[in-house]
Order: structure tokens, then C-alpha cells, then sequence
């Protein structure tokens, strides 16, 4: 993964980082949530986020772009956003797990969620109830327009 302030990345780096911005300041309340967006042009260009928000005071975020064969169909393309999210998220919780083995770093303090690009006043309104029972049997609490920000905002700007 890529991230503006680091450079290019590792998973575990991304939890070293994650572990330091949150230890700044432990009283404060963290999230940390992964949304990706895809846009259509020659081909399928997607971008996974993972952010790393402080409540009342920003943060920050990492990135990876994927070029894919074309996905027309935009059930298909949900899907693959989805799967990329949840694919991501498992690596994360690894990381973390490894992480707090090593140094007793506690990520259960930091809310952690997905954020998924569909909503409720376009065509993936069909698809939601799908969507989020996916993702919530994969133990994830998930988000959707207009609280998917991370999806629709981070992840959308880097799309385009």
C-alpha cells in the first residue's frame, strides 16, 4: 500500500504506524475503517483505503490502486469492492493480532469498520441488504451512503 506521508508500505507498517498515531494520544477515540471505490475506464480502476481517524481532529489514510479487466455490470463491480475490502480487513486483523502478541499493542480500543459505496437512492440499493449481512457475518461492523465516507470520499477521489 501507498500512503501520502510514508511512502509505500507493508501491512505490518501500516499497524507500526497505527500503533504510534493512536499512542500519541490514548484518551482520544480512533477508527479505523477500509472502504474501496472503483471507477470504469479502458479498464476497472480500483482504490482501497484504509483511514486512520481521530474523533474531532482528522487523520490519516493509506492506499492501493488495482487495475482490472472491465467490470460493466455494477452488482459485479460492488462485489468486488466488497470482497477487496473484506480480503483487506483479514490482513489487517492479522497484523494487528501479530502486532499485539509482540508488544501488547490493545486494537480492540480502536472501532474498526467498512464502509461500502452503495446507497440507498441509486442502483445498488438491491444490493444492500446482501452487502452488509456479508459483511457483518464476517464480523465487521459495516457502513453504507451517506455514512460510508471513507468509500465514497477517499477512496472515490483517488478513482477518478
Amino acid at each position: 500500500m501507498r500512503s501520502i506521508t510514508y511512502g509505500e508500505v507493508s501491512m505490518e507498517c501500516i499497524v507500526e504506524i497505527i500503533d504510534d498515531y493512536v499512542s500519541k494520544n490514548p484518551h482520544s477515540e480512533y477508527q479505523v475503517i477500509v472502504g474501496t471505490d472503483s471507477q470504469n475506464f479502458d479498464k476497472t480502476k480500483i482504490v482501497l483505503v484504509i483511514a486512520v481517524i481521530e474523533k474531532r481532529k482528522g487523520g490519516i489514510f493509506f492506499y492501493e490502486i488495482t487495475n482490472v479487466t472491465k467490470i460493466t455490470n455494477i452488482k459485479q463491480k460492488l462485489y468486488t469492492e466488497t470482497q477487496m475490502s473484506l480480503d483487506c480487513a483479514t490482513q489487517l486483523m492479522d497484523a494487528f493480532e501479530k502486532r499485539f502478541e509482540e508488544t501488547g499493542f490493545d486494537y480492540t480500543k480502536v472501532q474498526f469498520s467498512i464502509h461500502v459505496d452503495a446507497g440507498f437512492n441509486g442502483p445498488t440499493k438491491e444490493v444492500i441488504p446482501e452487502i452488509v449481512g456479508w459483511v457483518k457475518s464476517c464480523g465487521y461492523d459495516v457502513h453504507v451512503k451517506p455514512e460510508s465516507f471513507v468509500a465514497s470520499s477517499i477512496a472515490d477521489k483517488l478513482s477518478k
